[in-house]
């Protein structure tokens, strides 16, 4: 593959959703490339993955992260930012609580772990090894695999959100409904009153009473 990926060529595409850390990493990538510095351009795409990757887990939800993760405290839920919430959280394992909570499916796991393998890898010869066209095809299949996928959500919030808003919107309708019939009960009784004094007023018998 010689042709350039589109995640390398634009990737302020909004269709990948990336933000401005995983946007500067893929520019960063792409100059290494030029430059022919491929296995530098691996630790990019490498970090903009795991970035990619935390954003997807904590949009899912935290609950759910900490009831797969094994070492729960190294998560910080009051850090301030995402760098310092992840600082401690193991980056391979990072792709392990991602793919038992389905945000990325085998194959996926399967082409981020090469990468975190090749980023790994300490032999020098093997890294002199790697080819313009490797970073491309690793490129391509992270931006279909990957980067193109909407962000996963709980569908169980999701549904306990739209019960509770279908339940407030039952509240809300039967409050008025009961404002409504308690309205009409009112101007019903004070209809009714009045008919009686017109009628008390038409009586022959009121009329002698004050004669």
């Amino acid at each position: 593959m010689s042709q350039k990926p589109e995640i390398l060529n634009n990737p302020s595409n909004p269709l990948f959703n990336l933000n401005d850390s995983e946007i500067y990493l893929l520019k960063e990538a792409k100059e290494l490339l030029e430059k022919e510095q491929y296995l530098y351009s691996i630790y990019a795409i490498y970090n903009c993955v795991i970035v990619n990757l935390q954003r997807r887990l904590e949009f899912f939800g935290i609950e759910n992260l900490l009831k797969v993760m094994d070492e729960k405290e190294n998560y910080n839920k009051t850090g301030n930012n995402q760098k310092d919430r992840w600082l401690n959280v193991n980056e391979y394992k990072t792709i392990g609580y991602s793919k038992k909570l389905n945000i990325i499916n085998h194959f996926t796991n399967d082409i981020i772990s090469a990468l975190y393998w090749m980023k790994s890898n300490t032999k020098e010869e093997e890294n002199k090894s790697i080819t313009k066209e490797e970073v491309f095809a690793l490129s391509y299949l992270l931006e279909k695999n990957l980067f193109y996928k909407e962000f996963k959500i709980d569908m169980r919030n999701r549904n306990i959100h739209s019960e509770n808003k279908r339940r407030k919107d039952d509240m809300q309708n039967e409050m008025e409904l009961l404002n409504k019939t308690h309205q009409e009960l009112l101007f019903k009784k004070g209809l009714k009153t009045f008919e009686e004094e017109q009628r008390k007023e038409k009586n022959p018998y009121l009329v002698d009473k004050y004669i």
